[in-house]
């Protein structure tokens, strides 16, 4: 029983696939949340891994989390090490179990437009994958180069093309499940594009964060690659009504691949422009229709007080929404560093949060904060904000705790895509709110020896 124990066991399993010392740990031992960077950096970050299992096969998998319930170990499921909150950061008697070298895609229908891939898979390979052959997820978040499938749903992730073709729940179509007793179950036991045969049980794994079972598998839905794409940008008089021009684009059936609104501050930081930015994509597989929608919108636009600019603005973000290192060594260089912080809410209450949000921040001092919107919805909109800030642990607390104080009292969820961690776990009590037990309730019937982390 206990950590030798189960480490001696794990060692029998998967051989020299078993590390508790060296560079690995290093490298497990925390995830891209800012500040765990930050703290690293400052000789501060105290979370270290005491072991890092590569499994290579779901039976591996399920074989590692029998001994974890069997000694008494917790397990940390860690797929790109892409979460920004420190998800994966390593806790008290748990383990980090990679699912790297689960990475093949193993099956892909061109016929229903699916495909079967293991969880440690890439985003950036299964879409290389899918383009060759004609096809694409349209699912890029901005750790598109770092993400695996299976972390982006264990996060209920989005892409940049959310508008058009939804998040990750919208392109899940059914899971492989490695449950906290080791039970190895599939959400449905047949993959359709609908079913009322019970609940639909692949959303309790999304956004769970691995605290309820270890995504191994995925199907998820394709779509051919657009043949028409048309794109541009336009200057605004104000963010608020960069807001309103997208929901009015919604409401007429208008909807954009890409729809990007970005405040004074990030147009100024990111475009080299003093108003708000507008940018706009359409795309499609019949080249009248991409162009009727793009000349119409284009008039709707110009109608509400926007003045189209070209597409440069666009190409420059499209060059630039990968090159975040390149961000982060700059503000390196200059003792700043950053946060991020993604909220949602309905029509009614964005600009409120929005103005709260920033107006809140602002008062802090010494920071510099800006926003656009890039993931909306008939119902409402969700909020980026950036903030950046002299290196301070004490002021990065104040900024976190301010911007979802602010969040809260606008009434917003205060997280859109990023998720929970430890960045937001003292805030459960107000979101998801009362509903948290019913998600305790069923970590506890699930996992009742807390063989996988905890769940918040």
């Amino acid at each position: 029983m206990g950590f030798e124990g189960f480490i001696a066991e794990a060692r029998r399993l998967l051989g020299d696939r078993v590390y508790v010392e060296g560079d690995i740990i290093d490298r497990y031992s925390r995830d891209w949340w800012p500040l765990a960077i930050l703290l690293e950096k400052m000789g501060l970050w105290g979370f270290r891994a005491k072991a890092v299992l590569f499994p290579e096969s779901v039976e591996e998998v399920s074989g590692l989390v029998r001994l974890a319930g069997e000694h008494g170990v917790c397990i940390i499921p860690y797929g790109g090490g892409s979460s920004v909150t420190g998800a994966t950061s390593p806790r008290e008697g748990c383990v980090i179990l990679s699912l790297s070298r689960l990475n093949r895609i193993l099956e892909f229908s061109e016929e229903d437009l699916i495909v079967t891939v293991e969880a440690g898979a890439l985003l950036r390979e299964v879409e290389l994958w899918l383009n060759e052959r004609g096809y694409t997820l349209r699912y890029t978040p901005q750790s598109f180069d770092l993400a695996s499938v299976g972390g982006s749903i264990a996060t209920g992730g989005v892409g940049q093309y959310t508008t058009g073709y939804g998040g990750i729940e919208d392109v899940v179509v059914n899971l492989e499940v490695v449950l906290p007793t080791g039970e190895v179950v599939w959400a449905r036991s047949v993959t359709t594009p609908r079913s009322a045969m019970g609940p639909d049980i692949k959303s309790l794994f999304i956004a769970s964060e691995g605290s309820l079972g270890i995504i191994t598998k995925a199907t998820l839905r394709v779509i051919p690659r657009p043949e028409y794409v048309l794109k541009g940008a336009f200057e605004l008089p104000s963010f608020q009504l960069g807001l309103r021009v997208v929901r009015e684009l919604l409401l007429r059936g208008f909807k954009p691949a890409i729809a990007r609104v970005s405040d004074d501050r990030e147009a100024l930081l990111r475009f080299d422009r003093s108003r708000p930015v507008l940018l706009l994509s359409y795309e499609g597989w019949d080249s009248d229709l991409v162009s009727l929608l793009w000349s119409r919108t284009a008039r709707l636009v110009e109608s509400m007080g926007g003045v189209y600019v070209g597409e440069e603005l666009f190409d420059r973000w499209l060059d630039q929404r990968f090159k975040y290192l390149d961000e982060m060594k700059l503000l390196d260089s200059l003792n700043l560093w950053f946060e991020t912080i993604d909220i949602a809410t309905t029509w009614s209450k964005a600009y409120k949060a929005y103005t709260g949000v920033r107006e809140g921040l602002e008062r802090l001092g010494n920071v510099v904060v800006m926003c656009h919107a890039s993931h909306f919805y008939l119902t409402g909109v969700a909020l980026y904000f950036t903030i950046v800030y002299e290196k301070n642990p004490e002021l990065y607390w104040r900024i976190v705790d301010t911007a979802l104080e602010q969040a809260v009292r606008a009434g917003a969820t205060l997280s859109h895509h990023h998720g929970i961690g430890l960045l937001r776990a003292k805030w459960v009590d107000v979101d998801p709110g009362q509903s948290r037990v019913v998600l305790e309730r069923v970590k506890k019937a699930l996992d009742p020896r807390g063989v996988l982390k905890p769940i918040w």
